[in-house]
């Protein structure tokens, strides 16, 4: 099965540093950036439900955090203001969410931003998190996930997104 974890969690993949914030922050009022961390999770929450149910335990995600590009544009205030809420709201409401929360290619200035966030966090969460610097993040994907699951640019095999995923994104 395709987008799994070596422990057969899902992989759930976010590609930050290529977005342009300012553009994307300033076409959401921030209800509808809440409804949409809320939706996401909820969906994110029924999946996980659904593979609990399938293999008779408990499952988590696996979030993965690819960090390339992201510089100063990435974590002037009003974008700090808006993750900072992203990034509480599993804490407080799906605290069992995510077995692993992983930021690979991280710059420092990123680490930075991190530590200003971390106090907000509940110990839980602080220690489920892996921050990666460049140097650090060659082959950590191909490290959580076989190659069947992870696109070809992380050294996986898939080269175009999954049929299943591009469905469920109404692509």
């Amino acid at each position: 099965e395709h987008r799994k974890s070596h422990g057969g969690e899902p992989l759930a993949f976010a590609s930050l540093g290529l977005s342009d914030m300012e553009a994307f922050f300033s076409s959401l009022t921030q209800a509808q950036w809440s409804n949409a961390n809320l939706y996401g999770l909820e969906y994110l929450l029924l999946r996980l439900d659904q593979e609990s149910l399938a293999q008779g335990r408990l499952v988590t995600a696996v979030q993965l955090f690819d960090c390339h590009g992201i510089g100063l544009q990435h974590v002037m205030p009003r974008v700090f203001r808006r993750l900072k809420d992203a990034v509480q709201l599993p804490d407080r409401y799906y605290p069992e969410l995510f077995s692993q929360i992983v930021a690979f290619n991280i710059l420092p200035i990123a680490v930075r931003a991190y530590e200003l966030i971390r106090p907000l966090l509940s110990k839980a969460i602080q220690e489920r998190i892996r921050l990666a610097t460049p140097a650090r993040s060659e082959g950590l994907p191909l490290s959580l996930a076989p190659p069947s699951s992870l696109p070809a640019c992380y050294g996986g095999s898939l080269a175009q997104l999954p049929e299943d995923v591009a469905a469920a994104l109404g692509i």
